[in-house]
């Protein structure tokens, strides 16, 4: 799965229809979904969103709320402050990463992000329920992505 065959990843593979797997690595990520904490803060004026992932925060993520078509870069501490007087939805953009969150609560002020586990690597390092089609004798990823001709006797892939 990589240029060279430097990478390799291993998991599981099954069969979900005539022309379709689906795989999972055996490493599976730590943090699989992106979750939040929000609060009301009486003395604040604007939104203040703060971002990061289970070790550190995302310095530069670039920070979008409600949809619109502008927004403000994260400072080193994972923390941006947008004016705004509701959120409905806050979206992220990390280093080619990018994904919208639903705000339960528009009143909200004080937003903590804890983003899932991202996988920043040209080869991903897991799987989870990755579905592959099969057309013409090739494997496909759904997003386009191909590999080589491989051996499917076996339930175990690399």
């Amino acid at each position: 799965m990589d240029v060279g065959g430097g990478t390799v990843v291993k998991g599981n593979w099954e069969q979900i229809s005539n022309d379709s797997i689906k795989l999972n690595t055996f490493e599976q990520p730590k943090n699989p979904s992106t979750t939040f904490k929000g609060k009301i803060n009486l003395n604040r004026t604007n939104i203040q969103v703060k971002i990061a992932d289970l070790e550190l925060p995302l310095a530069g993520a670039f920070i979008v709320l409600n949809n619109q078509s502008f927004g403000k870069p994260a400072d080193v501490n994972g923390i941006t402050e947008l004016n705004s007087q509701k959120v409905e939805t806050i979206t992220y953009h990390y280093l080619g990463q990018k994904e919208t969150i639903q705000i339960d609560n528009p009143n909200y002020n004080e937003i903590e992000i804890t983003v899932r586990d991202l996988d920043l690597n040209a080869v991903p390092r897991f799987l989870t329920d990755k579905i592959m089609t099969l057309d013409k004798g090739k494997l496909f990823f759904n997003d386009g992505y191909s590999l080589k001709k491989t051996n499917l006797k076996n339930r175990q892939w690399k």
